[in-house]
């Protein structure tokens, strides 16, 4: 099955597309006019959270400049996530620019980027690869298909559609699903075992909440662009994914979904209840310990559920004639799912916002910073922030982060590396750092007194690669949402 998925993926995409676009991307000049760094005007004692247009539009052309220099490490899953980082910055970068030259040849180069890109995925036998990775990969081709439509790259959008769609939903869909009536207090979900199924893994929620938004994220395109396929598939998985999350956030007892010792609530890294006959008794796949909580995940939840909210009607009428639950009920569902953001939003706000400075920062967990696995965790800061800082969930929050996403921003400018505009893993300063880990214990009862990355088993390109990365995302949801 996947040679031939592979084969028709690649169905001549890149071979095929005309030799005058790679001699438009070697022959125009995107870096051809000098960019001034103008570090002078966003000092941390003069902050101003409103950067003038000129000084914006040049650190967003500088910091992607970076990340053409180091975007194309040999890491699967981080090399999906960090491309579609890219995407959705270059797509911010579009909106805001659209008749700009410079923009114009950034997405050019994308093109390329993603022709290159997909050589890579096809590098690698499915069967060897986890459940996670079909879930950045399949987030990152919706949005390359939306990025080579707007180029006009028909051939190739719809190439990565079905290796959204074909390849990686299928596979999370028939490997990760539990279809089984066994699984107590919460049926159903998803492990993040491997494709060839020699290990199961756990139901985490970092691979939930993939599976979730990328079937709900499918479903909408599919919808927008009135596609004849079977849409319902991804509605119903969709829906599946929304009644697992749902009924756990129902299990207060467990504090899947935790509230804050202030307002707000954020959702654990995976539910666990330790009660006679559960199944979610399992703490490997990566180590668990109490109270572990990711920036990312909370982003890729809300995303979904804001997702789940734009298609309620057609969800309404799909469980309706389809006798799935004739008793649905829509105002009850958009009310749910609007305290759930809500409640989502207040927690970021509280928890992930140091009182100190105004910057935001990942919660103090060792095992997100730690040797074994702070790799893997590094880029969550930046993924939250590519979600929130979208404009359909921005206005649902019901919280204003403009301020701490644009100081943020400057804490990053500011610890660049300034001879080549690398960011960094870290980009606030010690004194601070430990005033926010006081803040967030007392929020959240546990906190780590951890304040820096241990990324020793980190390739150096593969840490350029995701923490410029980072940047991008802080850097697009400025560009989004500055007025």
């Amino acid at each position: 099955m996947s040679n031939k998925i592979k084969e028709s993926l690649l169905s001549n995409s890149i071979k095929s597309q005309k030799m005058e676009r790679r001699k438009f991307i070697r022959n125009t000049s995107l870096f051809g006019v000098s960019l001034m760094s103008f570090s002078s005007f966003t000092s941390f004692a003069h902050f101003n959270s409103n950067l003038p247009e000129k000084i914006l539009k040049n650190r967003a052309l500088l910091a992607f400049k970076r990340f053409a220099e180091v975007w194309n490490f040999n890491d699967f899953w981080k090399r999906g996530n960090t491309f579609d980082a890219c995407l959705v910055f270059v797509e911010a970068l579009q909106q805001r620019w659209p008749e700009d030259d410079q923009i114009i040849t950034i997405q050019k180069k994308v093109e390329g980027m993603l022709e290159e890109n997909l050589t890579f995925f096809n590098s690698y036998d499915p069967g060897e690869l986890w459940a996670d990775d079909f879930g950045w990969w399949g987030l990152m081709a919706l949005n390359a298909r939306k990025h080579l439509l707007k180029i006009d790259n028909k051939e190739l959008a719809d190439t990565y559609l079905k290796l959204s769609t074909d390849l990686c939903w299928e596979y999370k869909k028939k490997t990760a699903y539990d279809y089984t009536e066994d699984a107590k207090p919460v049926l159903h979900g998803c492990r993040n075992g491997d494709a060839n199924g020699y290990s199961k893994g756990v139901k985490n929620t970092v691979t939930n909440v993939l599976l979730f938004l990328l079937s709900s994220r499918i479903y909408r395109l599919l919808l927008d662009e009135s596609i004849k396929e079977d849409k319902n598939k991804y509605l119903d998985m969709a829906y599946r994914q929304w009644v697992w999350f749902d009924s756990w956030f129902s299990l207060q007892e467990f504090e899947y979904l935790k509230k804050l010792d202030s307002n707000g609530a954020l959702v654990q890294e995976r539910p666990m209840a330790f009660v006679e006959g559960s199944t979610y008794q399992e703490k490997i796949h990566p180590p668990w310990v109490e109270g572990w909580v990711w920036t990312g995940d909370q982003g890729m939840i809300i995303a979904a559920l804001v997702d789940m909210l734009a298609i309620k009607n057609e969800l309404s009428n799909y469980l309706i004639e389809n006798n799935i639950d004739s008793d649905f009920n829509i105002s009850d569902y958009e009310s749910k799912l609007k305290n759930y953001i809500k409640l989502l939003g207040e927690g970021i706000k509280n928890a992930f916002v140091a009182n100190t400075d105004g910057v935001i920062r990942e919660a103090p967990c060792l095992s997100s910073f730690g040797a074994k696995h702070g790799r893997d965790y590094l880029a969550g800061r930046g993924i939250m922030m590519r979600y929130l800082g979208q404009k359909e969930i921005h206005s649902l929050l019901d919280i204003d982060l403009t301020k701490n996403v644009s100081k943020t921003l400057n804490a990053i400018w500011e610890t660049r590396d300034k001879t080549n505009n690398q960011f960094q893993p870290e980009f606030t300063i010690l004194k601070n750092d430990r005033l926010y880990v006081k803040q967030f214990k007392q929020l959240w009862g546990l906190a780590d007194e951890v304040y820096k990355w241990n990324l020793d088993m980190m390739k150096e390109k593969n840490k350029n690669g995701v923490c410029q990365s980072i940047g991008l995302d802080v850097l697009g949801a400025v560009i989004r949402n500055q007025k």
